[in-house]
């Protein structure tokens, strides 16, 4: 199937900058240790916050049963959808790979299946593998069977994908009648009808009460659409269930997705934006490649998106529910607002063998690359925290909101160097953010526990540190990447 061929070479597209960083035995080798410890770590932390919560779910009353399946097929839900959200904002509409197979005999059916295929393995391993670390170890220590645990990820993965084709269904019928009726920015209001779809079936059928009752009486509810199957293997079968109705849905969604797909069009090369045109060049090598870094962001196609998609969510989320987004919210922004330093790498990677050949640094292009970025950040924070009337409650907020900005724009800026967004490979947001979740999970707990448990003292000493890994790392990587890359 040619479909599956794509998919195959995307696939082997991954494991080659895979394979570029753990290029040696040794480094394959402690990298497998580094995750299995992190994850094993992780576990049983994880268990430690969840362990008593989820006792009350696994002693096998019918109540508790229902709770537990339908609660996280709700999780799987909406992790799904924000997953193909996140992915969609960060991956471009066209790279060099499509543009080459628009020469072959391909349909744009097998061209789209072969692009959604990646997208259904990502974000089905991610779901499975955050609510792995979850359960496995309550399911372990509670002695609860392989037949039950089989049954139940199973039930999340059929979630996963039903609801993984629903949305994207949505999202193409949505894209398709934006273009046909000509109006511009089809995928940024794609994703917007898709977002505000979501969120009001989430808002308008979230009941508790009604929750707690599926395992007696069953809705039909899309969020644990999957629910009444893992049940049944339990013994438990819900009044108003119909079983065949359930699976011919499931099946009649995922192939209208599919079918869909034949409607998508492969988008050809754009023309670039041409913000900040103004800005003149300095004629200082250093300064020249920062306001270089900073028009290059502000136009990207995803950084737009990204900043808007945000803007409105943010929006939304203070006014719906009257929230204030001071104090600690405003560093939440201050973090998200660090993923314009995700694609930095990518996006400029061509350029690597221009930037030695004139002479610049290492050290020089990821200092003023890096000054650029922030720049970028602190506007978007500024802007955010102007439409949404924040200010910081004190001068030690805003000092600890910088400190944020700071960190998570040298987190993802190291990211994107590890596993790099580069139009040249398909669909490398989708690899490379899936590595990031995989990657961060663990690591948010194991953080989380250590900084929790830690002195003043410690937890000043444990900041530096991790301030000086990471300004090391960085380096390291990007001394690395400018040596292999633009030898290449």
């Amino acid at each position: 199937m040619k479909s599956l061929i794509i998919s195959k070479t995307m696939l082997k597209m991954w494991q080659r900058e895979i394979n570029k960083i753990f290029d040696t035995t040794m480094k394959r080798i402690l990298a497998i240790l580094f995750f299995l410890f992190t994850v094993t770590i992780a576990a049983i932390i994880g268990y430690s916050f969840t362990g008593t919560f989820l006792k009350a779910f696994l002693t096998g009353r019918e109540q508790s049963l229902g709770l537990l399946a339908t609660s996280m097929s709700i999780n799987a839900s909406i992790f799904t959808s924000l997953l193909f959200v996140l992915i969609k904002v960060r991956t471009p509409e066209q790279d060099r790979f499509s543009m080459q197979l628009s020469w072959l005999p391909l349909t744009t059916f097998q061209k789209s299946l072969g692009y959604f295929i990646p997208i259904m393995a990502v974000v089905s391993s991610i779901i499975l593998f955050i609510i792995g670390i979850l359960l496995i170890p309550n399911f372990i220590i509670n002695r609860i069977g392989i037949g039950f645990t089989i049954g139940f990820f199973a039930m999340i993965f059929v979630q996963t994908i039903f609801v993984l084709s629903f949305i994207n269904l949505i999202y193409n019928a949505t894209y398709m009648f934006i273009l046909k009726i000509k109006f511009p920015l089809q995928k940024f209001f794609s994703l917007f009808v898709l977002l505000v779809l979501v969120s009001g079936y989430i808002m308008t059928h979230f009941n508790i009460n009604k929750i707690a009752k599926t395992y007696q009486t069953f809705d039909y509810d899309f969020m644990y659409f999957s629910a009444p199957f893992f049940l049944s293997l339990q013994g438990i079968y819900p009044e108003g269930v119909n079983y065949f109705i359930l699976t011919g849905f499931i099946l009649f969604t995922i192939i209208c997705a599919f079918m869909s797909m034949s409607l998508m069009p492969i988008m050809s090369e754009k023309r670039s934006l041409k913000l900040l045109s103004s800005l003149p060049f300095p004629s200082a090598k250093g300064w020249s490649l920062l306001v270089k870094e900073i028009k290059s962001q502000v136009r990207n196609e995803e950084n737009i998106l990204n900043f808007i998609l945000l803007f409105i969510i943010i929006v939304f989320v203070k006014y719906r529910f009257n929230l204030d987004f001071s104090d600690q919210k405003l560093l939440i922004l201050s973090a998200f607002s660090g993923l314009i330093a995700f694609n930095s790498f990518g996006n400029d990677r061509i350029v690597l063998p221009v930037y030695k050949t004139i002479g610049l640094k290492p050290s020089e292009v990821v200092l003023f690359k890096y000054c650029g970025l922030v720049v970028i950040g602190m506007l978007q924070v500024f802007l955010l925290a102007l439409f949404t009337c924040t200010a910081p409650e004190s001068f030690i907020v805003l000092l600890q909101s910088i400190g944020v900005l700071l960190n998570s724009c040298g987190l993802f800026y190291l990211v994107g160097i590890l596993l790099p967004l580069d139009r040249n490979n398909p669909y490398t947001g989708i690899f490379s953010f899936g590595m990031l979740i995989i990657m961060m999970i663990p690591i948010f707990f194991i953080g989380n526990y250590l900084i929790g448990s830690a002195g003043i003292e410690l937890q000043w000493i444990m900041l530096l540190c991790f301030e000086l890994l990471l300004l090391f790392v960085i380096h390291k990587g990007f001394k690395w990447r400018y040596e292999h890359d633009s030898a290449s």
